[in-house]
Parts: C-alpha cells; structure tokens; sequence
C-alpha cells in the first residue's frame, strides 16, 4: 500500500491516482515472495528481491488521463515505465519468440485500474491480475496494489496485496 499524507489545514482533493506514490511497507503484505514462488523464480532470486526491496523504496509514478495508463515503477529491484489504452491489448515481443500481452481497463478511471497480463517465465507462462485502487483512510490516500498471479503450468496461485 502507498500513501500520500495531507495536513488539516489543506484539505484532500477528491481523489486521483495521478502522482508519485511511495511503497508503504507497514501495510498489507508487501513482500512478493509468494508472488516470485508462484512464479518459479528461485530461492537465491527471491532473497535477493527482498533485499532489495528492504534496503530501497518502490516508487510508482502514475498519470491517469481520459483512455490512457502511464505507469512508471522505480525500485532497487524492477525499473519499469509503460502507457497502456484503456481496453487496447499491448503486445511486447521478448527474447526466444515469447510473446508478453497486457490489457488494462478501469471501471473509474483515475480512481481505479485493473491491469491483466499473460506473460511467458522461465517455468512456463503466468497470468497476472495487478489491481490499484485509491481508498481513502481519514486524510491519507492510500494507493493499494492487489497482485494476483497464476501459474498456467502448475495451476498454483497468490495474492500479494500492498
């Protein structure tokens, strides 16, 4: 879960996902391990993430605007930057002929989106389900990430949420 604080004085907007949210690793369950598990990533990899993710914070930069998702994610482990059109499959080509697909639509946009993703691993292929929703707590705004990953070839699966 990431959270922006706001003082009294300054009253919380109505809400929007727009804006730098910071990993908040007191809340919800914000190791990946049983993501990266489920997976098939091994042991040594996963210490290492959980390294890394200790030592340095997870920033998701977001802008959220009409039909169209920018996300760009800066960590110590995954630097990732996308922009998806709501309801438009995005097709990355990667290494070995693998195709990685991801589609991302929203029920209120700006306040909610729900990313899927099929992508190949070294142990086959995972489905992904990455949900962020603003929630409001007092004056916090709290940005929560709900990771569901499906493993094709075991069936395994985990919910992460942060």
């Amino acid at each position: 879960m990431m959270h922006t604080n706001y003082n009294r004085a300054t009253p919380p907007p109505l809400g929007t996902m727009n804006g730098t949210w910071i990993l908040d690793k007191s809340r919800g369950s914000p190791s990946m391990r049983g993501y990266l598990e489920t997976m098939g990533v091994t042991e040594l990899a996963i210490e290492a993430h959980e390294k890394g993710e200790a030592e340095h914070e997870t920033i998701h930069q977001i802008d959220f605007a009409d039909n169209r998702f920018r996300i760009k994610k800066v960590s110590r482990v995954t630097d990732l930057d996308l922009e998806l059109t709501l309801g438009e499959e995005f097709r990355q080509n990667m290494p070995g002929d693998r195709v990685k697909t991801v589609l991302a639509t929203s029920e209120c946009p700006g306040q909610e989106v729900r990313i899927e993703s099929r992508m190949p691993t070294m142990n086959g292929v995972a489905n992904v389900v990455d949900v962020k929703s603003l929630v409001r707590e007092g004056d916090l705004l709290i940005l929560v990430q709900t990771l569901t990953i499906t493993n094709e070839l075991t069936g395994k699966q985990h919910t992460t949420t942060r």
